[in-house]
């Protein structure tokens, strides 16, 4: 394994296991969730940097995070939550990063997809 490709996927099973223990001690779950799947991104990532290349799989893995990430913003956004209603900014924020990513991410795969390397 390449030595930075270990050290994302112990920061990434660090701060999932940090967000999972604030979780279960804490009934206040709504920014940790976000924690376990931004360590998520982290170890997908490191994994495919291990690999040496990127081709679509990682593109779709990262599109799948993402989208879970949306369906939980969904979910709070239609039900309104205990957790919407204490936090509004910070979902509003939530919010803004999703669309960066989403953003970010689709960029990356059109600018690899135009290029030819997938």
């Amino acid at each position: 394994m390449k030595t930075g490709s270990i050290i994302l996927i112990i920061i990434g099973c660090i701060f999932a296991v940090i967000s999972i223990i604030d979780i279960i001690l804490f009934d206040f779950w709504f920014p940790y969730i976000f924690g376990i799947l931004a360590a998520i991104l982290l170890i997908i990532r490191a994994v495919f940097r291990n690999k040496g290349y990127i081709n679509k799989n990682y593109f779709m893995a990262t599109f799948i995070v993402i989208a879970l990430w949306g369906f939980m913003l969904l979910y709070i956004f239609l039900f309104r939550t205990q957790d919407y209603s204490e936090l509004m900014d910070l979902f509003y924020v939530m919010i803004g990063l999703f669309i960066v990513l989403i953003i970010y991410v689709s960029g990356l795969y059109i600018y690899r997809l135009k290029k030819g390397n997938l």
